[in-house]
């Protein structure tokens, strides 16, 4: 039996780093920046450098404060309502941003991106087949 799924963009990445690198975008009423962050399907949320709320104008503390386990033990960030934008999709979502400085990755996780698109991949050849989750399925 074979299946067919339809997708509406395609982004293609370097499949000879460690990593499935995606440019977005993080928008607010104050201003917009644009950046690199992973896509990590064991990530529960959406995990930012701190740096980059702070760059967007956020106050981070006054966020709501979240722990998150890890191999490495507990991360803390602070959640914020702001605009991802990544592979031409654009979503109202909760980002976490690092409580700590050191903190030094961008994480697309399930809540607020993963649940929210229809994904295809194909790692050998570094192809990421995306759709909204909501569109039409074919």
């Amino acid at each position: 039996m074979t299946y067919q799924l339809d997708f509406d963009s395609i982004h293609q990445y370097d499949p000879g780093r460690p990593d499935i690198a995606i440019p977005v975008s993080l928008k607010l009423s104050t201003g917009m920046l644009t950046t690199e962050a992973h896509l990590d399907t064991g990530s529960a949320n959406c995990f930012f450098r701190r740096s980059l709320g702070e760059r967007l104008g956020l106050d981070i503390e006054s966020g709501y404060l979240q722990g998150f386990s890890t191999p490495g033990g507990v991360v803390e960030g602070y959640g914020h309502p702001v605009t991802l934008e990544a592979v031409g999709m654009e979503f109202d979502t909760i980002i976490y941003f690092a409580k700590d400085r050191s903190f030094n990755r961008n994480l697309l996780g399930r809540h607020g991106w993963l649940q929210r698109v229809r994904m295809g991949l194909v790692d050998y050849d570094g192809v990421l087949y995306l759709s909204r989750y909501e569109s039409e399925q074919r």
